[in-house]
């Protein structure tokens, strides 16, 4: 068909169009509604997808973490046995390949306060370094962040209102007060802590906005601690933290096991039987044989090996195995003082987690480390924080930088340790998140196409009523492909006017998401956090540029295909026919 004939048909098409206002206002609006709706939730979950993953990357795990091999394949247990010394060799090695890095020991134990106790995460940290890698220590709401050399923690918020440490942010009238009496029997002190804190707004009818399941009596209402950033109240506000630090409130106690692998030097005939034998690999049975010797008289095995490197592979046979020979369980108990609460934007620092130093877990005084960490996290040196890792930090790049690090200072990479990225970590919690950015958007699609079949419910109504029209047409000399052609035309106008409105609405309202977003912090706290994606306050959008125009280009495309059928209906119809169609 040539051009001038297209045209010409464009022009027909677009003659319908006006000669039926009302149906193409309302069918424009529709395909309006549809396309707005699906660009903002569309680019709302991508906004939340990609701020999870870098509250991830920023305030939990960085880029990657250099470990042993048995640590991750036991990473939800949280093996503390599984550790490494010299974790400064490794640091320097990553640093002269252009990689930040900073070293973790992780365990898992029982805080105890004055009112009770918890059960918490314990990160041991090198404080003057940890900030390189993550950045949760620049979110300490009150207080201060540890110090090396001290026995002292900073707390998540969570664990600190459970704990009932540091300052209350929104306690019942009645646990201020007794608080209150707890570390002052001054009056005007009193009133100064008291001028600190607002009563919360009531709901409509009664109750408190804040905890709707509490049944608040009058008295005891809900207290709210004025947060205003200006100097004189963080002034206050250090002052109260200090009046409750000389209380003894923010003093606590740390019960965690530690567990110290090591090759038995003897062990058990029935044990060796009946516990250990039957739970190794077939290549480990050798291997272990070797190392022990049986007597007789004592009716034990009994270690002979002495090679270091061959000590390792069998420790690392028995670990394997799940023989808890290999693991010594060691008790240990600190005293601790809370000197910091965090609250980030990422909810595992703010969770039932403490930070400690590290230098004071070493010796018999702490957890007697001995040097070991459980974890070197890395990240490329200088990169943004709004950059998710890329190819530069993958684990196989890391590693190989690594190499050649310790290449240049004449050390062999140890077989046991290996690099493991966020996305490795993750992955469970991906594939959660995949269903939580999938489902809506699916649904969102499908709601799309159910407004298109009422669109082409709409286009074929439209040519019912023009059969006679169309009749006349043929009748003219247009031919069946020209009519399907005309009106095809005639729904894709529709679905582009629509999709440039619904372009337009879309980016209207997604605008001030993507600039202020929307605070969720109120329903984090009502849900323990438990909104589903790794953030906790400020939930913004994102420009998804391919998707803002591919939705406008699907929508045309949609709305000019919807027209196809009931027009090739029409046409199958003899012209006598149409003509005499009422």
């Amino acid at each position: 068909m040539k051009l001038s004939g297209i045209w010409q048909l464009k022009k027909m098409a677009m003659r319908n169009l006006a000669r039926h206002k009302t149906k193409t206002i309302l069918t424009s609006l529709a395909i309006m509604v549809s396309v707005a709706v699906y660009i903002f939730l569309n680019s709302w979950l991508g906004g939340m997808q990609i701020e999870s993953r870098r509250n991830i990357v920023n305030f939990e795990i960085g880029a990657a973490k250099l470990q042993t091999l048995l640590y991750f394949d036991r990473k939800d247990e949280m093996p503390s046995y599984e550790s490494f010394m010299n974790w400064e060799i490794y640091r320097e090695a990553l640093l002269r390949e252009g990689y930040v890095s900073a070293p973790r020991f992780t365990f898992a134990g029982t805080l105890f306060s004055l009112s009770g106790s918890a059960p918490i995460m314990f990160f041991g940290i090198e404080p003057d370094i940890d900030h390189e890698v993550l950045r949760y220590a620049s979110y300490v709401d009150f207080g201060r962040f540890v110090q090396n050399g001290n026995f002292e923690i900073v707390l998540g918020t969570v664990a600190a209102e459970r704990l009932r440490v540091g300052i209350p942010t929104r306690p019942l009238r009645q646990e201020l007060d007794e608080l209150i009496k707890s570390i002052t029997q001054d009056p005007l002190v009193e009133d100064f802590i008291w001028s600190l804190y607002n009563e919360a707004p009531s709901a409509r009818g009664g109750g408190d906005i804040f905890s709707p399941a509490e049944r608040i009596i009058a008295g005891n209402e809900r207290m709210i601690l004025n947060r205003d950033k200006s100097p004189e109240m963080k002034e206050k506000l250090d002052r109260y933290w200090d009046l409750i630090a000389a209380s003894g409130r923010n003093n606590m106690r740390i019960n965690a096991v530690i567990d110290i692998k090591a090759v038995p030097e003897m062990i058990r005939a029935d044990r060796w039987d009946g516990e250990l034998m039957p739970e190794l690999r077939y290549e480990d049975i050798a291997l272990v044989k070797a190392a022990y010797q049986h007597n007789e008289s004592f009716d034990r095995y009994f270690l002979i090996e002495e090679d270091e490197q061959q000590l390792r592979q069998v420790l690392d046979a028995m670990i394997r195995a799940g023989y808890r020979g290999a693991v010594r369980h060691v008790n240990q108990l600190l005293d601790v003082t809370v000197v910091g609460i965090i609250n980030s934007p990422a909810p595992l620092p703010n969770g039932n987690t403490a930070f400690i130093p590290l230098d004071i877990l070493q010796d018999e005084k702490g957890m007697m480390l001995g040097g070991a960490v459980t974890e070197l996290i890395i990240r490329e040196r200088g990169v943004p924080d709004t950059r998710l890792p890329g190819v530069s930090e993958s684990s196989e790049v890391i590693a190989a930088a690594l190499e050649r690090g310790l290449a240049s200072m004449g050390i062999a990479m140890p077989g046991f340790l290996g690099v493991f990225t966020w996305q490795d970590y993750m992955a469970d919690y991906l594939g959660y998140e995949a269903l939580q950015v999938g489902a809506p958007q699916i649904l969102a699609f499908l709601l799309l196409i159910l407004s298109f079949l009422g669109i082409s419910n709409t286009i074929l109504l439209a040519i019912l009523e023009r059969t006679k029209e169309i009749g006349m047409m043929r009748a003219m000399g247009m031919t069946d492909r020209q009519m399907i052609l005309t009106y095809m035309m005639e729904a894709g106008s529709l679905g582009l006017i629509g999709s440039i409105l619904g372009i337009i609405a879309g980016c209207l309202i997604n605008y001030p998401m993507v600039e202020h977003g929307i605070d969720f912090s109120a329903m984090g706290d009502l849900l323990d956090g438990g909104i589903g994606f790794r953030t906790t306050a400020i939930f913004r959008s994102m420009w998804n540029i391919p998707v803002i125009i591919g939705s406008g280009v699907v929508a045309t495309l949609l709305a000019s295909f919807m027209a196809y059928f009931p027009t090739k209906r029409a046409v199958k119809k003899p012209i006598t026919d149409s003509l005499r169609f009422e």
